[in-house]
């Protein structure tokens, strides 16, 4: 009896120890290689080949911030904080501008506040983005998250919003379900301006799909006047360490937030390219949506500014 006991206790704290590195670290690392997986030579023939003035500037509008374990945002992360930053990028012409993101309202940020000391939600920002995007050329989003659409599904002036829409299938065939209520019809039946295909969507901004972390998941790749050239990954990866450690998010955070659930294998592909590219490419400024303390730096490292337009 005495070694059946023993026996069960050893197999439970096994499978309590398999159980536990599959939800917080395991199936998170990176390949070895991904090669075709991104090919930024074909980026940077599309905008030489475009007529029109290259974009001026990157700026970044910040609505709302919070912090989170930094296992949240990377599997095996056991100690550190990951802070997190809700904004919207706006890329600026000499005339017009561009507004990438929808950012999140107040009331979706205060349903998900993690940290209540660090949380902090910004009013008129939100206001500003809101703004912004009818004044744009172009509204485009990264992908299809509650966090990153609400300014879009909760547009005050959905008509006036709604011709300046580029979104792919899966982006608009999402944004009914973030409305309060009925969403206009306007916007229930907005039809795709973005075909699935890596595609030049304004001077010196390539779009590339990239499925993953969401069907309709995309990267920009933005080429200033200056030549300095940027690369906008969106939510590929929440803390720019996942690309330096080659580790995505744990199996974990996917079941507790993500639906529908993202695509691991696509998505730890797509870390391999991206980390693969930065080295060939040391002087291709890369950053995520919500990574604050990288945004920061590259802010005050010029690259970055903080704030949009008028």
């Amino acid at each position: 009896m005495l070694k059946w006991i023993t026996r069960t206790v050893v197999i439970i704290v096994v499978l309590g120890f398999a159980a536990g590195w599959w939800l917080f670290a395991g199936f998170s690392q990176a390949p070895q290689s991904a090669p075709g997986l991104l090919d930024i030579d074909e980026w940077r023939s599309l905008i030489r080949d475009a007529d029109g003035d290259l974009p001026t500037d990157v700026r970044v509008l910040e609505v709302g911030h919070d912090s989170a374990p930094m296992l949240a945002a990377r599997a095996g992360a056991f100690t550190g904080q990951w802070l997190t930053s809700y904004n919207s990028v706006q890329v600026v012409y000499p005339d017009s501008t561009l507004v990438i993101g929808g950012a999140l309202d107040r009331t979706t940020s205060e349903g998900m506040v993690q940290v209540p000391e660090d949380w902090s939600f910004d009013d008129m920002a939100y206001d500003k983005v809101v703004g912004s995007m009818l004044v744009a050329d172009k509204v485009l989003m990264t992908h299809e998250h509650l966090d990153h659409v609400m300014a879009i599904a909760r547009h005050p002036d959905p008509d006036t919003l709604a011709f300046r829409l580029w979104l792919n299938a899966p982006q608009a065939a999402a944004v009914p379900q973030f409305a309060q209520g009925d969403l206009p019809a306007v916007l229930r039946n907005l039809p795709p301006r973005l075909d699935g295909t890596v595609q030049l969507v304004a001077p010196g901004v390539v779009v590339i799909p990239m499925p993953g972390h969401t069907p309709g998941a995309q990267l920009f790749f933005v080429t200033l006047q200056n030549g300095h050239e940027y690369l906008m990954i969106g939510d590929t990866v929440w803390s720019m360490s996942s690309i330096e450690e080659l580790t995505m998010r744990p199996v974990f955070t996917q079941f507790i937030v993500f639906d529908p659930d993202e695509d691991r294998t696509a998505v730890r592909a797509q870390i391999r390219a991206i980390h693969d590219l930065m080295q060939t490419n040391p002087q291709l400024t890369v950053f995520a949506s919500h990574d604050r303390i990288w945004l920061g730096k590259l802010s005050e490292q010029g690259l970055i500014n903080w704030g949009f337009t008028d």
